[in-house]
């Protein structure tokens, strides 16, 4: 019986042991459960990072692009003549032309005097907005671009347009508008001319504009159209080297 009693206080033992190891090894799986799920929790958390950090690389990378570009523009930008590009002087044939308009009339070839005056406009501008962009202030007049209607501002309004016929021999303001238009350009050169060694291609005197081969007025009265023509051609040849030194100038600053 004694031998009995102890077999069943082992057998006891044994499945108090077994019990034990038993509540022991749940509770372990159930760890192993957590640590599954904590793991797979942590996989996602982690492909989330890498799937953000992937776009946040091709945004930078966007953005580096961007970057680039900008400074490439930039760089374009700084070696464009911007006043070349807004104020495309040339010629046809006797006429100086500026953005497409004709500067001038000839007995061969009538202009329309909106066009003339459509010319004056874009030329007021530009020697406005080149002395502008070098803060030079003119002495005695100051230029008022206003299209086709433009006009220099003295004691009175001289108008650089005209609509022709019997009042432009009439009425001499136009020719005093130009001369005007003449002295502002002169005072414009001369400030660039001391400032160094440049000289531009032709002088002006007064009312007259040329070279060492002949001078020829800008005002209509008492003159021929084919003269007329060129000191207004030999005004925006003038006027385009002018606007060659200020880009440059702007350029190299």
């Amino acid at each position: 019986r004694a031998e009995e009693a102890s077999l069943l206080r082992e057998l006891e033992e044994a499945e108090a042991a077994h019990s034990a190891v038993q509540g022991e090894l749940e509770q372990l799986q159930k760890q192993e459960q957590d640590l599954e799920e904590e793991e797979e929790e942590l996989a996602r958390e982690c492909n989330k990072y890498e799937h953000r950090l992937a776009e946040v690389k091709e945004q930078q990378t966007c953005l580096d692009n961007e970057l680039r570009y900008a400074h490439k523009e930039l760089e374009k930008l700084k070696k464009t003549n911007i006043f070349n590009t807004v104020f495309h002087i040339w010629h046809d044939g006797h006429f100086g032309t500026i953005n497409g308009f004709k500067l001038g009339r000839l007995p061969t070839c009538t202009v329309d005097w909106e066009e003339v005056s459509a010319a004056w406009g874009q030329t007021a501008l530009l020697l406005y907005s080149l002395a502008k962009a070098t803060n030079f202030k003119f002495q005695r007049f100051q230029i008022v671009p206003y299209g086709s209607q433009s006009y220099i501002q003295g004691e009175t309004k001289f108008p650089l347009y005209t609509h022709g016929g019997l009042r432009l021999f009439l009425d001499a303001k136009f020719d005093q508008g130009m001369v005007n238009f003449l002295d502002c350009l002169k005072q414009f050169l001369d400030s660039i001319e001391k400032m160094g060694t440049f000289n531009f291609p032709y002088k002006i005197d007064k009312s007259k504009i040329g070279d060492q081969k002949g001078f020829y007025s800008i005002k209509l009265h008492f003159n021929s159209e084919e003269q007329w023509t060129k000191a207004l051609k030999y005004m925006l040849i003038n006027l385009k080297w002018a606007l060659t030194v200020v880009a440059h100038s702007k350029r190299d600053k």
